[in-house]
């Protein structure tokens, strides 16, 4: 700021230096400080090479934060005119171990770059020219001087004009006493002050950011005249950018933006994300949205490539994802191809980071990343990333100005904000150097200024130059709830304390979103709000609604739905809940795919993966001879050959959970299939078994690829009916003569109570009647069919149903009545909706719905619905 300022006033010829650059100015010779950013690249090279001996630091130089720590440590040491040499000379271990890292660093530092003392040693040969070199000086801004350049500055004020602009009461004694520097006395200014307790962080920031537009508003204030500062900025970064960023607001960040704050700097994350965590879909997803294109290599991936992707697949590892691509069918073999390289080089994981990187990321996320691994490992990206500040784009000298107290105590404003003065906040306590603790070097060496006592020095140097307004404000919690005490600062303070309510309304919003949020009466008239309005208010209304199911007549998308083949599934979701068949089959709404690998697989894979065992193990029995004549170690062979088979299948293309319970689950389903196959009873005549039958000409129909005793694609009505059904049946054991056919139903759930009668089980079982009458229609009315479920669990229990075909008549005209109660428009909640804690659309719901909602809801929907409470009172 101090050339705009410059540049405002037109002082041509007025040059703005800082102690070093004034210490290199006089050395001469293209002499200078080494910059931060050579000292970080020096030490991330020494950290790297293992053949530098580092002593005690060897254990933590691949830790990370390292390099941060090592060149705070430095700098700390360089600018105390301290020597590590002289020090470690005392055979303090620590101390020995910092002079190697120092002089391992400074052997890799550009050519021209002298340590501090070195440059002030260079200055001091050249004083007398530097009336001409530097002329009369200024020091603005400045109330310390690092000890390491108060000698050069004790020996130019001998030679020229000295001049040091501070407040009365901050001249520092070093300064002072027999030194020829010319003191100006700052005038104190007497701002407005204000005090504000705040809710907590965010609050704060919210608070600040909405008395910044209100200044703007009043078109009296500019926003280069406005600051928001505090000690350390972390916590309000996150809070500051978004809001500020939503209202539209120029912010600029003094000590640099959150790299996480920006696309580049998210782009850098998924690409961390990927190689801490492992492939997955939706991280792939990520990236590719953020980097597309701006490499040769991610050039190559279409924008459409997500198309050529099955909807169910998590894709947790490469060969899963070569497997899904064989697969898809595409025009586009560049398509395929180009993710596949995209992919393989993600595969190469964390030890490959710098050139997946360098192949991935463009321009400026490519330098976020160089930056974040010479920072620390791979392995520690994720904690780079997140403390890493880039250099804001938005310009300070047209902009609101955020951060750090100390900055803004040297650029004064005349309106700021100064954020978390709470009695942990500010002032801070003074902490140890990471790597020289108090134990090793005394903190008066390397800080001859407290951290404490530099935060109180800020807070009056801001105190007396903001000349117009000033706003000091706490929470009175943290961010994680914890009770704030404030600041002993704010007891010096007369003026009065205002009380912020998060959640009051405030005089001038600072965006949309907090105008509508603070007012409830102009948030109620938008459409949305409306909405949920209504819906809530409908739920707690003892009557039926719209929100609880109730649709117009002959919905299109509803008879579309109702056009389709009903499999057992559908069909038991027709008459046990029609609110959850509407959410399922005409929205069209499926749970979210689940990205981890499952501690234990869910009821519904698990059943799956079974059932696919089974069915490989009696297509083998089938084909060496039949399941009936087999024995029992032909059995074990067929299972132990179909559970390899399908295991290795699921590996591929589902998520497993760790090893040792994954070996558990395979020996649960090895076992239960045994029990499947070989449970007694008496075979058929002439007996052949299929497995997964497909039948109605639905998808599984046309996907059958082995001898099957019907054409799949034949429609099967059920009598008295229009209502087409389709499925598969799980095992169909079939006489020679086509007399009688058995038709099993495989559960691998728990089996119902001994004793308990199972029918229909109020419409959630209809398997047995649908199939068995489906075998019938299909292979002829002379057939005998027994139909029955069977839970091959330890002990097995066997649940056959008497004339099947009965009872499916006897159903058939609920069926149709929940056919036309759904036509209607009477898609209500039923015994099936959110029957189970596991339902994946419970959250539809509102809260507690089984204990409130539904209780209310379920005696109307029972009236409307009727006759289907019937046939939920069946066995």
């Amino acid at each position: 700021m101090a050339l705009v300022d410059a540049a405002r006033e037109r002082a041509h010829g007025r040059q703005v230096l800082s102690p070093a650059q004034a210490a290199a100015r006089l050395a001469g010779g293209f002499l200078q400080a080494p910059e931060a950013v050579a000292v970080q690249e020096a030490l991330d090279a020494v950290l790297r090479d293992d053949f530098i001996a580092l002593g005690e630091l060897e254990g933590i130089r691949r830790l990370p934060g390292m390099v941060r720590a090592s060149a705070q440590s430095l700098r700390r040491v360089w600018l105390s005119g301290q020597d590590l040499s002289t020090l470690a000379a005392h055979g303090e271990p620590r101390l020995q171990a910092m002079a190697q890292l120092e002089q391992a660093v400074l052997s890799r530092l550009p050519g021209g770059r002298l340590r501090p003392r070195e440059l002030l040693a260079k200055a001091l040969q050249h004083i007398d020219r530097a009336s001409r070199l530097l002329g009369p000086i200024t020091l603005r801004g400045m109330f310390e001087l690092d000890p390491v350049w108060r000698p050069l500055l004790l020996e130019l004020a001998k030679v020229c004009p000295v001049r040091w602009e501070a407040l009365p009461d901050s001249r520092p004694h070093w300064a002072c006493n027999g030194a020829r520097i010319k003191w100006q006395a700052i005038s104190r200014a007497t701002p407005q002050v204000s005090r504000v307790s705040c809710a907590n962080p965010r609050h704060e920031a919210l608070e600040a950011l909405r008395w910044a537009r209100e200044l703007l508003a009043a078109d009296e204030v500019r926003p280069e005249e406005i600051a928001i500062a505090a000690p350390a900025t972390a916590e309000w970064e996150p809070h500051i950018a978004l809001i500020a960023a939503e209202a539209g607001l120029p912010v600029a960040f003094a000590g640099g933006r959150p790299a996480l704050s920006t696309r580049d700097g998210q782009a850098a994350a998924a690409l961390a994300e990927i190689l801490l965590k492992g492939l997955s879909r939706s991280r792939v997803q990520r990236l590719l949205s953020l980097v597309r294109g701006q490499t040769p290599l991610t050039a190559q991936v279409p924008p459409t490539w997500r198309r050529i992707l099955p909807k169910d697949a998590p894709l947790l590892r490469l060969d899963q994802w070569r497997v899904c691509l064989a697969r898809a069918v595409t025009a586009d073999n560049g398509a395929v191809e180009g993710l596949l390289s995209v992919l393989e080089q993600l595969d190469r994981g964390l030890d490959a980071a710098e050139a997946i990187g360098e192949l991935l990321l463009g321009n400026r996320a490519l330098g976020i990343w160089r930056t974040a691994l010479s920072e620390g490992p791979a392995w520690g990206l994720d904690v780079t990333l997140e403390r890493l500040r880039i250099k804001d784009d938005c310009e300070p000298a047209t902009a609101i100005l955020f951060g750090q107290a100390a900055d803004l105590a040297a650029c004064p404003r005349p309106y700021v904000w100064l954020l978390g003065l709470t009695s942990r906040g500010w002032p801070r306590a003074s902490q140890e150097d990471a790597l020289l603790p108090a134990h090793v070097l005394a903190p008066a060496i390397l800080d001859p200024v407290s951290l404490t006592e530099r935060d109180r020095r800020d807070f009056q140097a801001i105190l007396h130059t903001t000349a117009k307004r000033l706003i000091l404000s706490w929470a009175r919690h943290d961010a994680e709830g914890r009770e704030n005490g404030e600041s002993a600062l704010l007891r010096a303070i007369d003026a009065k304390e205002i009380y912020r309510h998060d959640a009051r309304v405030p005089e001038h919003a600072v965006s949309e979103p907090d105008r509508v949020l603070a007012r409830p009466e102009v948030f109620a008239q938008q459409p949305r709000a409306r909405s949920a309005r209504a819906c809530w208010l409908n739920w707690h209304r003892p009557q039926l609604t719209a929100h609880d199911g109730l649709l117009r007549a002959e919905h299109p998308a509803v008879r579309r739905a109702l056009q389709r083949p009903f499999s057992a599934t559908r069909l038991r979701a027709l008459v046990r809940d029609p609110l959850g068949f509407v959410w399922r089959y005409v929205l069209g709404w499926e749970a979210p795919l689940v990205e981890r690998e499952p501690l234990a697989l869910d009821a519904q894979a698990y059943g799956n993966l079974a059932h696919q065992v089974l069915e490989r193990a009696l297509v083998r029995l089938e084909q060496a001879g039949g399941l009936a004549g087999a024995t029992a170690g032909q059995v074990r062979q067929a299972v132990d050959a179909a559970l390899a088979d399908s295991v290795t299948e699921y590996e591929v293309n589902e998520p497993v959970p760790p090893r040792v319970l994954w070996r558990r689950t395979q020996a649960e389903i090895r076992q239960l299939a045994l029990a499947a196959l070989t449970y007694e009873e008496p075979p058929l005549a002439g007996q052949r078994s299929f497995a997964e039958v497909a039948f109605g000409g639905g998808r599984a129909a046309h996907e059958a690829d082995r001898p099957v005793p019907w054409h799949g694609a034949t429609a099967v009505r059920i009598p008295g009916t229009d209502l087409a059904i389709t499925g598969r049946i799980d095992r169909l054991d079939l006489a020679a003569d086509q007399s009688v056919a058995r038709v099993t139903d495989y559960k691998t759930g728990k089996p119902p109570a001994p004793g308990k009668t199972v029918i229909v089980r109020g419409g959630a079982e209809l398997q047995r009647c649908l199939y068995a009458f489906a075998v019938q229609a299909l292979l002829g009315p002379q057939l005998v069919v027994e139909a029955r479920l069977l839970y091959p669990g330890e002990p097995g229990t066997l649940l056959s149903m008497d004339a099947p075909r009965e009872r499916l008549e006897e159903i058939a005209g609920y069926l149709v009545a929940a056919h036309e109660h759904l036509l209607t428009g009477h898609a209500l909640p039923g015994p099936g909706t959110a029957e189970f804690d596991s339902d994946p659309l419970r959250f539809v719901l509102p809260g507690n719905a089984k204990a409130i909602y539904l209780e209310t809801k379920r005696p109307l929907a029972a009236q409307r619905l009727a006759p289907l409470p019937e046939l939920w009172e069946l066995p």
